[in-house]
């Protein structure tokens, strides 16, 4: 097994015990757990792992991809970013580091985009950054000689591969993902999207992302100003209820937070009483100073039954794949509808909102589910989640298509050419009726399978990480 360079992950650990020693011991936990537990480790030429600082047990990972990733970024998406000098070696050399949190798309988490040297300067350049205006941006980061590496650590580094924009079909896409597929409940220690921001000598502030559905108690007048990486934040002091889960029991949590004045603007006072918002919640400990919380993203407001049941339908999708071991199906339709409709009568009395044309159709949920892409709906009626590194396989094998209905045929074959590879060998998989299906469309039929073989294999692995991480530290010992 291939190791990399460690000492990113390496120094980083140390700051983080002096930082938070549970914090840290969460994460060595977890991740010592997602190496033992994952066969992929071993087997996996793009898992390397990375041992500690004194050579025993290990600390990290990083996995590298061989096909296009994404990424999102926005004012509020980046709103910790910060630009620093690192000094290294005793000052004798100063480096310039980048830490720019951005939505790892591919990966359905919070990250942070490492930038060294020439790269942090051109991103922090005012006449080059790519976030001038308020727009959503998504960038794709390309297969290279030396691709991205995504840490266990939760941070990006670009190594040689340079982003571009992506096209608008998937740009589109991913944004779905974020609006719709991309869920984070709070959860105690290390947990997806935990991220540090930091320099050579001290980590400065620990960021937890929670992305959930919200209502809002009240909005106060009064304006506060706090000082976060070097920036002013202005905003406004809320309560805020938000749905969690716990054993796949769902429930509202008040808490006090702040909101951006920003986003606040965006939510009419008229409407805090019948409307809710899908929206991103970061939990920021600065180092010294007390916690707080900050909604920096809103993905929607919700002001309507239909807007309820798509957000709905993402979180139960969402839920119902992590939990399965199928690379996509999560059940029928029926059974989805059973989930929603629970969780509705659950939480309805939180959400309460004005009635619209649509909750007037009585095929409202069939409605909302098919058109709810990134989640498809098979012939025989059974509902499949699409991993969003599918997109970036897609793009490396020019099997992206404008055509909805011909997309849909490419994916339900990729998905069955997957289930059909975890069952037979590579001969049999070779000759089913899906990679006879793509003989037409790629260039060559041998080192596309071994591609969908190898696929499979990074959604696992990616599935894995997100079940341990949200696992509390106390229940993983009985996690098989």
């Amino acid at each position: 097994m291939l190791v990399t360079d460690a000492g990113n992950e390496q120094h980083l650990a140390k700051l983080l015990q002096s930082f938070n020693r549970n914090m840290y011991l969460s994460y060595v936990f977890k991740t010592e757990k997602i190496i033992s537990t994952s066969s992929y480790t071993s087997a996996h030429t793009s898992v390397n792992t990375i041992k500690n600082y004194d050579g025993v047990g290990n600390l990290a990972f990083r996995i590298s991809f061989n096909y296009p990733v994404y990424i999102m970024l926005s004012h509020p998406i980046c709103r910790f970013m910060s630009h620093r000098n690192y000094p290294i070696r005793e000052r004798i050399f100063i480096a310039n580091l980048g830490l720019v949190p951005v939505f790892f798309s591919s990966m359905n988490i919070m990250t942070v985009l490492k930038l060294w040297g020439d790269k942090a300067e051109s991103f922090f350049h005012p006449a080059n950054s790519p976030l001038a205006d308020t727009e959503i941006k998504c960038w794709e980061l390309p297969e290279a000689s030396r691709s991205c590496d995504f840490s266990s650590m939760n941070f990006l580094l670009q190594q040689q591969s340079d982003p571009e924009e992506a096209e608008q079909k998937i740009a589109e896409i991913y944004e779905k993902y974020f609006r719709l597929g991309y869920w984070s409940f709070p959860r105690r220690g290390f947990s997806p999207s935990t991220h540090f921001l930091h320099g050579r000598t001290r980590i400065s502030s620990q960021v937890k992302i929670s992305k959930s559905l919200y209502v809002i108690k009240e909005i106060k007048e009064r304006l506060r100003r706090f000082e976060l990486e070097g920036r002013t934040i202005e905003a406004v002091e809320v309560t805020l209820g938000g749905l969690t889960e716990n054993n796949n029991d769902y429930f509202f949590t008040y808490f006090p937070a702040f909101i951006d004045v920003n986003v606040a603007r965006e939510i009419p006072k008229e409407k805090l009483g019948a409307s809710f918002v899908n929206g991103v919640v970061a939990e920021v400990m600065p180092a010294g100073l007390q916690k707080l919380s900050l909604m920096t993203v809103i993905a929607d407001l919700g002001e309507s039954y239909y807007d309820i049941l798509a957000s709905l339908i993402g979180i139960v999708s969402d839920r119902k794949y992590s939990e399965t071991d199928s690379v996509a199906e999560i059940g029928t339709i029926d059974e989805i509808r059973e989930n929603v409709f629970n969780l509705y009568l659950e939480i309805y009395k939180k959400l309460r909102v004005a009635r619209t044309l649509s909750d007037t159709i009585s095929n409202s949920f069939d409605i909302a589910l098919s058109s709810m892409f990134p989640v498809l709906i098979t012939d025989d009626r059974k509902v499949l989640v699409i991993h969003p590194l599918v997109w970036g396989f897609l793009k490396k094998w020019n099997l992206v298509r404008t055509d909805d209905r011909e997309q849909k045929e490419i994916l339900v074959h990729l998905i069955t050419l997957m289930n059909v590879s975890v069952t037979t060998g590579f001969s049999r998989t070779y000759l089913s009726d899906s990679a006879e299906f793509f003989a037409k469309h790629v260039t060559n039929k041998y080192e596309f399978i071994r591609a969908v073989l190898h696929l499979r294999r990074d959604i696992q692995l990616c599935k894995t990480i997100r079940k341990i991480l949200e696992y509390p530290d106390e229940k993983l010992v009985n996690l098989s």
